[in-house]
């Protein structure tokens, strides 16, 4: 079997610092790095490669000069060959014009399978491998956290999901995306790092890949960066005095309880305002919101997505659509009108049981190209960030992904809101392709209470033409304890972090949760660590949420971690080391032991429930 990777050099974020004179990133003496992901994907593709008998690991980037030393590490680590796209004219590419000159390369290649990082650490898209996968008509999976080979030529595919995972053979050739999960990261060695120099190095020019130059670097990149600036914190972290940890308990309970943690939250920001009455406004430069369905059930992040593109249709005097794939989508066409669509769009055949990419980005892309919307907005989740990509180069659209807001500008052009480098900055981001196509994290956006006067016009999509899968759905399972899905708009997170001291404490956070109605997230560790599932992981390469209420118990505060919970309204944190970083983003601070103060905390919060609720 011969595997290609596609590996990107990424700065190192730790030591990235933003000047806020100039407006940019100051990478002056910042050391360089593999994306981590592709280190993962190494030894994967060195066990399949000696399962199957023999082949090759390639792999390939496409960077300046100073790229050959993330090659070289990769050649040391055990890779066959690396290929290098290196060529002045791929300066300034977005990720479509990245995966033109990819696709190119790789397409001149006998690959069998080619594997991309889940995404790179810097930009966080994810775009990249669904976007090379569908300029080369190959089937992908993203997400993959298991791979074999069967004795047909075949794959079978894990597939980590928000909620769990799904089993999937897939034809050869084909394209996947991996996390961390798939297997332990590849590292060079003194024999490795003597025999890289002697491997096959080829370097490929702009004028090599044959393809048209208007479609490469700057000027075949439909998407634009506008000036970027940084994320304040602006927190302030009131030490509640720990010396009697009852007092402690009481005093840090009280505050809970007065900003409402049993009743109205006092820093909410006044009421939500419902979706407005039914309306027929003009379908020209239409606001698209595609829907996603969750056992049945509407997704939250769709109905967030509703309510801000309700507010850019109110500017643009247009209409609201919602798009609902899947046999089950007829029967929340009346919710999706409730909550802002004024039309909903519906692919109904039995066709569309299972989510497909191929089948799925088909649908969605005829309809865009008879309909012509102005916008089209998805979630940022899982089957969000792989449907996205894979429409976007179908129909060679700018894609901003991850986004954490919008609006519209003098001329009515959508500005995506793009937190990148870890979240220490946001880039505003413009298309110059129509429509302008964007995903947006779930629990960044304030969704609308249902107008239930609202009637949806509803409309069925054709679906003529449909393609083959390419994938074969085989079954689906959720993970024990895993609720990934209902961490993403929850209003009460507690945070489990190392200093918990192991497996068998979760309960006393399990406790603390329940009694505010709150979903329980981890760190990386946590997980790495096999306490629970990797659904539940914040931070990094987690998921990034925005809660009232964030409750840090034995979470000392590394910043790939404070990453994802920069949004959180309210930060408490629970650590007996005075010195933990964490302390320097919360607005209360407790230090003590959490073994011992959680269960006190518990008792009070209960009891003050009971005398709120009574």
């Amino acid at each position: 079997m011969n595997i290609a990777i596609c590996i990107k050099q990424v700065p190192d974020l730790e030591s990235l610092e933003f000047d806020p004179l100039t407006k940019t990133i100051r990478r002056e003496g910042v050391v360089n790095l593999v994306n981590t992901f592709e280190k993962h994907a190494l030894t994967a593709a060195k066990e399949l490669v000696e399962a199957s008998g023999g082949g090759e690991v390639t792999v390939i980037t496409m960077g300046p000069p100073q790229a050959k030393e993330a090659l070289l590490e990769m050649l040391a680590s055990g890779a066959d060959r690396a290929v290098h796209l290196n060529d002045r004219a791929f300066a300034g590419s977005d990720t479509l014009a990245t995966s033109r000159a990819l696709a190119q390369a790789l397409a001149r290649g006998q690959y069998d399978l080619v594997f991309c990082g889940k995404y790179s650490l810097d930009a966080e898209t994810g775009q990249v491998g669904p976007e090379v996968a569908e300029l080369l008509g190959i089937p992908q999976v993203t997400n993959a956290v298991k791979v074999a080979q069967l004795a047909d030529g075949r794959l079978a595919v894990t597939r980590m999901t928000d909620d769990g995972s799904e089993e999937l053979l897939v034809e050869l050739p084909a394209l996947l995306t991996v996390p961390e999960d798939i297997a332990h990261p590849a590292r060079p060695n003194r024999a490795g790092r003597e025999a890289a120099a002697s491997k096959p190095y080829e370097v490929i020019s702009a004028a090599d890949l044959a393809l048209d130059a208007e479609l490469l670097g700057v000027k075949g990149s439909p998407t634009s960066v506008r000036e970027i600036s940084t994320i304040e914190v602006g927190r302030r972290v009131r030490q509640i005095p720990a010396g009697n940890l009852r007092a402690a308990a009481q005093e840090l309970a009280g505050v809970l309880v007065d900003l409402g943690v049993f009743g109205r939250w006092k820093l909410s920001g006044g009421e939500v305002p419902m979706a407005p009455d039914s309306r027929a406004p003009s379908s020209d430069r239409a606001v698209w919101v595609v829907a996603e369905l969750y056992d049945g059930r509407v997704r939250p992040v769709t109905f967030e997505l509703l309510g801000k593109a309700v507010a850019l249709a109110e500017e643009l005097d247009s209409e609201v659509c919602a798009v609902a794939l899947g046999p089950e989508s007829a029967s929340v066409a009346p919710e999706l009108s409730a909550h802002g669509a004024d039309r909903v769009l519906l692919a109904t055949g039995a066709e569309l049981e299972h989510y497909d990419t191929r089948r799925y980005a088909h649908v969605l892309a005829e309809a865009i190209r008879a309909r012509q919307p102005y916008v089209v907005l998805l979630p940022s989740t899982v089957n969000g960030r792989d449907l996205a990509p894979r429409v976007a180069a179908q129909l060679g659209l700018g894609l901003t992904g991850d986004c954490i807001g919008f609006e519209l500008d003098a001329e009515q052009h959508l500005v995506q809101l793009k937190p990148a480098f870890g979240g220490n900055i946001v880039a505003p981001i413009l298309s110059s392709t129509r429509p302008q196509m964007a995903t947006a994290r779930p629990g960044v956006l304030q969704a609308r209470r249902p107008n239930p006067t609202r009637q949806p016009l509803v409309e069925v999509l054709s679906l003529a033409g449909l393609p083959s899968a390419g994938t074969q759905w085989l079954s689906a399972a959720a993970t024990v304890g895993a609720k990934g899905v209902e961490l993403e708009s929850a209003r009460m997170v507690v945070g489990v972090g190392y200093g918990l001291g192991g497996p068998q404490n979760l309960p006393l956070a399990e406790d603390l949760a329940a009694t505010l109605r709150a979903s329980v997230a981890v760190t990386r560790k946590i997980v790495d660590l096999g306490w629970v599932p990797r659904q539940q992981q914040v931070g990094l390469t987690g998921k990034v949420i925005s809660p009232l209420l964030y409750v840090a118990v034995g979470i000392r505060g590394f910043f790939n971690h404070t990453i994802g919970i920069q949004k959180a309204q309210v930060i408490v944190s629970i650590n007996r080391d005075p010195e933990a970083p964490i302390f320097a983003i919360s607005d209360y601070g407790v230090v003590a032991d959490a073994l011992e103060f959680l269960p006190l905390l518990t008792a009070e919060l209960a009891a003050a429930r009971r005398s709120t609720l009574s």
